[in-house]
């Protein structure tokens, strides 16, 4: 009589010790902290990321993957590094997908990272596969913000709204085209031209993911704080958005280093 077959694990996406830890969790050597690919990718890292936390058919497409690469492969105890290998081929493969149609009917350049609006349209996607059957879609925006004022509150609240409901929330964090503490580039540029551009417009430079408190088994932050992931360093941890934080210095570690949160990509209402 044939024994029955051992069904492996499924991949599972958690929050473990302030990093976003990906893969079986039952060995060591299987799970790995899940990050972008290269500096091009947070946006598909953060998609990644949330595909991962929120649609069971992600995980399991990931599971599959691994265990056609396991039983292929000569080598065992791999598991980690063939994850990352994964993890990264999807990261791509979301940025082609989304950059192949960054400008509406036009491409993106890779080298540029990914537009706002298709990182909308792909986290829209997520959402809606996350909700219940009888809940209705809701369409992500791109909105553009001023992050200090009472403004900014209000739109914290709304941020907060969303992420209570199980719906993640992207931010777009950037700062002026060089922090006051870059001395190393002031010294190449002078100090002239390098205040100049210290005090020049912040533009987007990175995107974070806000997520859901009770999708990565944590309590509610408190007024005005959220969970972020942040995909440079894999982290997740609470960060007070209404906090001042001075926009010409170097930024939180939670923001990816930049001062500035530029634009929110949510769920309107």
């Amino acid at each position: 009589m044939t024994a029955p077959r051992q069904v492996e694990p499924t991949i599972v996406a958690r929050a473990v010790n302030s990093r976003l830890r990906v893969g079986r969790l039952t060995q060591a050597g299987q799970a790995i902290t899940l990050t972008q690919t290269d500096g091009t990718t947070c946006g598909p890292t953060c998609l990644l990321a949330a595909r991962l936390l929120l649609t069971p058919g992600e995980r399991q497409t990931v599971t599959g993957k691994l265990t056609q690469r396991a039983a292929a492969s000569s080598v065992p105890g791999r598991e980690g590094k063939q994850l990352v290998s994964l993890l990264s081929r999807h990261q791509l493969r979301i940025q082609r997908a989304m950059n192949s149609r960054g400008l509406g009917l036009l491409p993106w350049p890779k080298a540029l990272g990914s537009t706002p609006w298709s990182v909308a349209r792909q986290i829209e996607i997520v959402a809606a596969c996350a909700q219940s059957a009888e809940k209705r879609r809701r369409h992500y925006a791109v909105k553009w913000v001023s992050d200090h004022g009472s403004a900014w509150r209000l739109e914290v609240a709304s941020i907060r709204e969303a992420l209570a409901g199980g719906l993640p929330v992207i931010l777009v964090t950037g700062g002026p085209l060089v922090l006051d503490r870059d001395a190393a580039t002031g010294a190449a540029l002078g100090t002239r031209l390098r205040a100049v551009l210290a005090r020049t417009p912040a533009v987007p430079r990175h995107y974070v993911l806000a997520l859901p408190w009770r999708t990565i088994g944590q309590d509610d932050p408190g007024e005005g704080s959220v969970h972020i992931y942040e995909p440079s360093s894999g982290s997740v941890r609470a960060l007070d958005l209404t906090t001042p934080r001075d926009p010409h210095r170097p930024g939180l570690r939670e923001l990816g280093g930049w001062p500035r949160v530029i634009a929110v990509i949510a769920p309107e209402n």
